[in-house]
């Protein structure tokens, strides 16, 4: 019997978060056919019990465990680690976090004995205290192979600079998770065309309807109610989202957003509907576990993005029949078919107001659209294929070509 290709995988954590999400659903598909590890810097999130019993996980030592946690967390390990996070995230904010990163990688032991070695998290901005599983795979574990996963829009997430560039040339194969992330990350580095791989994210869908089906939130039947799920960071665009909504109800429309997520404009988020006046129209949840619930009886998901990749909460919408309503961003036309999933509208506020101006007015397009939803059939077979054809590729040293990324 043929040994299977031992993969190891790194992460920060298995925290709430799309490229986690990705990860779990990815690992407890291929585990069968491929012996799989899993390292990450904190063994810590809601994902941790959803992998397979067949994935073997490890965490990293206490030093390095700090790029996968937050100030706040660092708090409970203890003053020593709470204090040498903080001086590093102030050193990172001040200069880069290129001195950081390098002596937490370098606080772990080196792991050997992979055939292929993957990054699953791409570099961030230099001035965050975040990421580091690129540098993890280069420098700290010997394999035969090494794959990185871009998650990103990589010419407008921030991250789009010399020594990013410079990292990415060191790996194999690097794993664009869409058409449009490719060509993106190809414009800046057009010299690793062979190497980059497109390996679009697994989902589970049966997971996804199971959990809409759990204490599912209902709605009232007396105007448009539209979903986001999101961080409530500066790239989503929900303060444009809610300029948009604030004009169509002073026009008299009725429509009621409902947003689940968290994160640091929030503050703004709650003054800005103050400030309109919208405090029974515009709702945030703050982050949820089962997100799905509040999805399922909306009637369009809305993302009022600058920039995204791809969006895992696309296929969940698409999985519990839920059209989609998003700004024109890298990956949205390949993920959206138009007028059969959802809608596609210029990427700044007069496009979002117009795109659901229009579905108010024609309320028939939205009942089209959730007909065509709810009579296909999402799977992953693809996205299986491509990340087949990504090991073996990469493995025999044989590089990507066009027919690859159609």
């Amino acid at each position: 019997m043929e040994d299977k290709v031992k993969l190891l995988f790194v992460n920060n954590n298995l925290d709430t978060g799309g490229v986690q999400r990705s990860l779990v659903n990815l690992l407890n598909l291929i585990q069968d056919k491929y012996e799989v590890t899993l390292f990450v810097f904190s063994n810590s999130g809601e994902y941790k019990d959803c992998l397979l019993p067949g994935i073997r996980v490890m965490e990293a030592s206490p030093l390095l465990n700090l790029l996968g946690i937050s100030q706040e967390q660092a708090r409970a390990k203890g003053m020593g680690l709470y204090l040498t996070r903080g001086i590093l995230a102030a050193y990172t904010k001040l200069i880069n976090n290129r001195l950081p990163i390098r002596l937490l990688v370098g606080s772990q032991k080196k792991m050997k004995g992979y055939d292929v070695a993957i990054s699953f998290l791409h570099n961030c901005t230099e001035h965050m205290l975040y990421g580091g599983c690129n540098d993890f795979v280069l420098k700290n574990v010997e394999a035969n192979r090494k794959i990185t996963f871009l998650h990103c829009d990589f010419l407008a997430y921030g991250g789009d600079n010399g020594t990013n560039r410079r990292m990415y040339e060191r790996f194999d194969g690097i794993a664009a998770v869409s058409e449009g992330c490719r060509k993106n990350f190809l414009r800046a580095v057009p010299q690793l065309e062979a190497r980059t791989f497109r390996v679009t994210n697994c989902h589970d869908y049966g997971e996804y309807r199971n959990l809409a089906n759990q204490d599912t939130v209902d709605y009232s039947d007396d105007c448009l109610h539209l979903i986001t799920v999101a961080r409530l960071g500066e790239e989503k665009g929900i303060p444009r989202g809610i300029e948009a909504i604030a004009r169509l109800i002073q026009e008299g429309y009725k429509v009621k957003w409902h947003i689940v997520g968290d994160g640091p404009q929030r503050e703004e988020i709650e003054e800005k509907i103050f400030q309109k006046g919208l405090e029974g129209q515009i709702f945030l949840y703050g982050n949820q576990q089962n997100p799905y619930r509040y999805m399922k009886n909306a009637d369009a998901f809305l993302i009022p993005s600058y920039h995204e990749a791809a969006p895992m909460v696309i296929e969940e919408s698409k999985a519990l029949g839920l059209p989609v309503v998003t700004t024109r961003t890298i990956s949205a036309e390949e993920m959206i078919l138009e007028n059969e999933e959802g809608f596609i509208c210029e990427n700044r506020v007069e496009g979002l107001y117009r795109v659901i101006k229009e579905i108010l007015d024609r309320p028939e397009k939205l009942a089209l659209c959730r007909a065509c939803i709810t009579a296909k059939e999402y799977g992953n077979e693809r996205a299986l294929e491509e990340f087949d054809r990504l090991v073996a590729g990469v493995f025999k040293g044989e590089g990507n070509d066009e027919k690859m990324a159609e």
